[in-house]
């Protein structure tokens, strides 16, 4: 995969989670159906899925 091409996706992941964070700050009566715990691991993994995305090119070539 291409620098650019990680960077747009990275960047495009990033900006999807702030707007599904925004949209829930507008919609507290939603919810999903298991623990939190669940869900903020979830979170955790899209978090750093959309890091690796974002600082591989920065990485030294191989």
């Amino acid at each position: 995969m291409s620098k650019r091409r990680a960077r747009r996706i990275g960047a495009a992941m990033l900006a999807g989670a702030a707007a599904f964070v925004l949209y829930a700050l507008n919609n507290p009566q939603a919810g999903f159906p298991w623990p939190n715990g669940v869900t903020y691991l979830l979170y955790g993994i899209y978090l750093a899925g959309a890091a690796v995305l974002l600082l591989a090119p920065f990485g030294g070539k191989k």
